[in-house]
């Protein structure tokens, strides 16, 4: 525990170091990117680049006795359980300056090479993201000490942030404002472990003051949203179906199990802040508003009128259920997450009316800018695309990050949309990403529609059970089509009773939770997928399911609470 103490003081010492130094380091920088002569391997290698890049920070006289602290927090942060999975041929990791770099040295190839003041202007901004970078990694060892210290820590985090922008130019965009977001942000890139993800939410909800964990749920939900929202258009335009096409909501349902059980995490508090702020009168109401829309708007049926499939959508199987010598029960984050489904069925049932009395703030207007048509991968490539403007001398610097998730006028949507206008890149290319206004309407327009379905009895429907998987074999009922389960067991294919899965392939999606069962028979795995739960039960079908093992079928009770009927339930 002491060590940990120690550890955090003294990244926050090299940090203040840092900033202290900071036009010795630019000057650096700046030298580094004067590189036009050099040859094309080394314009393009981003991790030879990024050592040499904070070579400028740590061959500082007094940055050397801390050599040790070099790439400790990215280590810690991996051993967290947020790796980045590794995708070739794609960015995936925090912002990254050498990455960043090789960027710049791409335009400036195409275009011209600037002179000094480009390049110092350019290693402000670098300076800047390396910063961000730390903060973010730093605020998410908080709680390596222990729960109790984290909420006194995370005013040093934002001290040292405050003043990254004290010692940054006026044409410096501020990037980020509040330290808080950086805790998404830090968790964005893709991973292949889950585990991390909840265990980083029940430390906020139980260690954290009320004021810092909101404001946190607020960015989480947010850059969540806006990820989903992203994603379900690339998907829409690169097969050339509208957004209700059924193999796109059962894809993007089917595939962002995590994403799911993370909004509601963060829904829940969020709709207990809004409910405070309209019972005292509170002017934040209408921010809370916001963020709730802006979460749920991805999948509005889902998230507002099919609670009964959000659930089972919700649990992802290997760290929510724990098989001890057949005894199947929820593990303790998998109590939690059951707990919070169930408030937020409950609440958001409550809230629904004043979300519809609220929502017309938020209506996107042609010529204005809507967060809802808003485009990015992950929370980090936002803080990539307003870093790489500033390599124009006449990039905005009044927005930042939180910015993004708030609606504006007709300056922010010039904003928005001249990310990517850049000399290098051809128009037809900057077109496919330039702000969607008709999708942003579309996404409103799915909301509101539900949103008036709940408020109005008549046209409201209903998510009582009707629909039921039974694992009765003596029901007159239909099996469950074979075309939903999957297996690896050669046996269990050739007779009919499960579609073949390569076992890799299917143990992926599992750690994935695109499944509502998996269990291993002695030759291989047998998987359900989830697309039963919009195809069958969410169809109103009653199915049967026979032959399961007991534990498979304790196992299926527990992931669709009150969808799975088993003998003597």
């Amino acid at each position: 525990m002491a060590e940990s103490k120690h550890l955090f003081s003294a990244h926050v010492d090299l940090l203040q170091l840092f900033l202290a130094h900071r036009v010795e380091i630019v000057e650096k920088i700046q030298v580094l990117l004067n590189a036009q002569r050099k040859p094309v391997q080394f314009l393009q290698d981003a991790p030879l680049l990024s050592r040499q890049f904070e070579d400028c920070f740590f061959t500082l006289p007094g940055a050397r006795d801390h050599s040790r602290l070099r790439g400790q927090l990215r280590e810690a942060h991996w051993a967290s359980g947020f790796k980045p999975r590794e995708s070739p041929g794609l960015h995936n990791d925090l912002v990254d300056p050498g990455e960043m770099m090789v960027r710049a040295f791409h335009l400036w190839g195409q275009t011209h090479w600037p002179g000094t003041s480009g390049r110092v202007r350019y290693g402000q901004t670098l300076f800047n993201l390396y910063v961000i970078r730390y903060l973010a990694l730093l605020i998410m060892r908080l709680w390596d000490e222990g729960p109790q210290n984290a909420g006194d820590r995370l005013p040093q985090v934002q001290s040292l942030l405050d003043q990254l922008w004290k010692t940054s130019p006026a044409d410096q965009p501020v990037l980020v404002r509040d330290v808080r977001w950086l805790i998404p942000v830090a968790q964005s890139p893709t991973t292949d472990e889950l585990a991390g993800y909840f265990e980083v939410a029940k430390n906020i909800a139980e260690t954290l003051a009320d004021e810092d964990s909101i404001e946190i749920y607020k960015a989480g939900v947010r850059m969540a949203g806006g990820h989903l929202r992203s994603q379900l258009r690339h998907v829409s335009m690169q097969k050339g179906v509208p957004l209700d096409e059924n193999s796109l909501v059962l894809s993007t349902r089917k595939s962002n199990a995590l994403d799911i059980a993370l909004l509601i995490q963060g829904l829940v508090p969020l709709l207990d802040a809004y409910k405070h702020a309209i019972d005292s009168g509170g002017s934040n109401r209408l921010e809370f508003a916001a963020a709730i829309l802006q979460g749920i708007s991805p999948d509005p049926e889902l998230f507002l009128n099919r609670l009964d499939l959000l659930a089972a959508y919700s649990m992802i199987e290997h760290l929510f259920i724990t098989d001890l010598d057949g005894h199947v029960a929820y593990t303790p984050a998998g109590q939690r997450h059951v707990q919070l489904v169930q408030k937020y069925e409950a609440r958001i049932r409550r809230l629904s009316t004043p979300l519809y009395d609220d929502l017309h703030h938020f209506r996107p207007v042609d010529g204005a800018y809507s967060p809802c048509g808003v485009l990015f991968g992950f929370s980090s490539n936002l803080l990539e695309l307003m870093a790489f403007k500033t390599i124009q001398a006449d990039a905005v610097a009044r927005f930042g990050l939180e910015d993004v998730f708030s609606n504006g006028d007709g300056e922010k949507l010039a904003w928005v949309s001249g990310w990517r206008k850049l000399p290098h890149i051809k128009p037809e290319v900057a077109k496919l990403f330039a702000y969607p206004q008709q999708f942003a309407e579309d996404i409103f327009a799915r909301i509101e529609l539900t949103l008036r379905k709940l408020d109005s009895p008549a046209e409201a429907t209903t998510d009582a059970l009707t629909a039921r998987m039974f694992l009765l074999p003596e029901l007159d009922l239909p099996d469950l089509p074979v075309k939903y389960i999957l297996s690896s067991d050669k046996e269990l294919v050739a007779a009919h009773k499960a579609e073949f899965c390569d076992q890799t392939q299917l143990l992926h999606e599992r750690f994935e939770g695109e499944f509502v069962l998996s269990y291993k028979t002695s030759g291989g795995w047998v998987a359900i997928s989830k697309d039963i739960l919009t195809e069958v039960l969410g169809a109103g079908r009653r199915v049967k399911l026979v032959g399961l093992p007991r534990v498979a079928a304790e196992v299926l009770r527990l992931m669709c609470r009150h969808l799975a009927v088993l003998p003597n339930s």
